[in-house]
């Protein structure tokens, strides 16, 4: 039997990956626990998106039952933004394929209760529902990740009287695990900051979380990292993390709502800098033309972006809000660039000559020569960006983006 769990944490503490791990000591589980995120644009969203899915060999009413009842006490119902859903969904290849396209639509898009509903009559799923039952979106959706590019999580957990206090951790000893694991463990620190990533900062009972190519890599990574707290457990999960999973090839006059997706066009001017210091440029392709931001912070990849010209050619990597016109960039890929032309000012009585009047030339101040506007010469501009892919920093990179150390 599957089990898919989503939308038990809150603002405020609790992280469904926890439910997983209480559930690996109650249950016999089969194969390694998943921890599936889903689209990061969602506005219903707690923290990070994530459901969890768990296969057990069997699918007795007590399994049910010890699964709703962990549920029903660690969940945040208090909390109206907390809506948790529960399905357990038997194996068989129809229902798997049915699953899998349902994920591939929850990953990128916007996705009803309603939909849910139906994809849960036509897989024969038992449901469980705490308030809205939102969650049953995410649960079910977490059954249908089976795709063979996937990462894996080692997260450890804490003792519940240390919830809400200082994660104490030896910061010295993160950055030792990354100088000896990286690439094949990733995003555990942000260099350009020299700020370690691996502790989340809210109340949630997870101490930290280190992220790897294989489950051998994250278990070895751990083995170096020194927490100077006492660690109530550990659980490595199978994800879809840093698998670019997300993303869906559009036109802009196809966007919706909360659409995750990779976008190629022209830029139709230069990129500007407005207020927070977020860097914006309008993109075009032959259906329309749409906004692409680099926020604040995305730190030094705005550089990037603000080296962009009208009429270069870029493949964008993002997702949209409510209103779909916006792109929160995730990545770019720099494809063609523009040749930019400049014109040479002209040197007289070893000087610069100064501007004549708009397309009237130049003239010397010191003896009066003039050199008229067709007499000016151009050179081509440097470019200081090549062509090949940018991306944010760790920081501010979502779990579902691949970094391009993974290409």
């Amino acid at each position: 039997m599957l089990i898919g769990i989503d939308d038990t944490d809150s603002l405020s503490g609790m992280c469904t990956t926890y439910l997983a791990m209480k559930l690996s000591h109650e249950l016999t589980l089969s194969g390694m626990p998943k921890l599936v995120r889903l689209n990061p644009n969602i506005p219903f969203k707690t923290r990070g998106n994530g459901a969890i899915a768990l296969k057990t060999n069997s699918n007795s009413d007590q399994v049910k039952k010890i699964v709703i009842d962990l549920v029903k006490e660690f969940s945040h119902t208090d909390d109206k933004r907390t809506n948790p859903g529960v399905v357990f969904v038997g194996e068989s290849r129809s229902n798997q394929n049915i699953l899998t396209s349902f994920y591939q639509r929850v990953v990128s898009q916007l996705v009803s209760i309603r939909e849910a509903e139906e994809i849960s009559k036509k897989v024969n799923a038992d449901t469980f529902r705490l308030n809205n039952g939102r969650g049953i979106i995410g649960a079910l959706a977490s059954l249908g990740f089976v795709s063979e590019k996937k990462t894996f999580e080692l997260i450890a957990y804490r003792t519940p009287e240390n919830y809400g206090k200082k994660r104490m951790i030896d910061n010295n000893s993160v950055f030792m695990m990354n100088k000896m694991f990286y690439p094949n463990v990733f995003d555990s620190i942000d260099e350009e900051k020299n700020q370690i990533l691996i502790t989340p900062r809210g109340s949630d009972p997870v101490f930290c979380g280190i992220r790897g190519k294989s489950q051998d890599y994250v278990k070895e990574a751990w083995s170096i990292v020194r927490p100077i707290e006492e660690i109530d457990s550990t659980l490595v999960f199978e994800t879809n993390q840093a698998t670019d999973d997300h993303l869906r090839d559009k036109s802009i006059s196809k966007i919706q709502p909360y659409d995750c997706l990779r976008l190629e066009g022209k830029l139709s001017s230069p990129p500007r800098t407005i207020e927070g210091g977020h860097v914006v440029f309008k993109l075009v392709d032959s259906t329309g033309d749409i906004d692409c931001a680099a926020y604040q912070p995305t730190g030094g990849f705005r550089t990037a972006v603000r080296s962009l010209n009208q009429g270069d050619a870029i493949v964008v990597c993002g997702g949209v809000g409510k209103y779909a016109n916006t792109v929160n960039m995730e990545k770019m890929y720099v494809k063609e660039m523009v040749n930019l032309k400049s014109e040479v000012v002209p040197v007289c009585c070893l000087k610069n000559m100064t501007s004549a009047g708009r397309n009237k030339g130049f003239k010397c101040k010191k003896c009066g020569k003039k050199v008229s506007q067709k007499e000016v010469k151009t050179a081509y501009v440097q470019r200081f960006i090549k062509n090949g892919w940018y991306e944010v920093p760790p920081r501010a990179r979502r779990h579902l983006s691949k970094p391009l150390i993974l290409e």
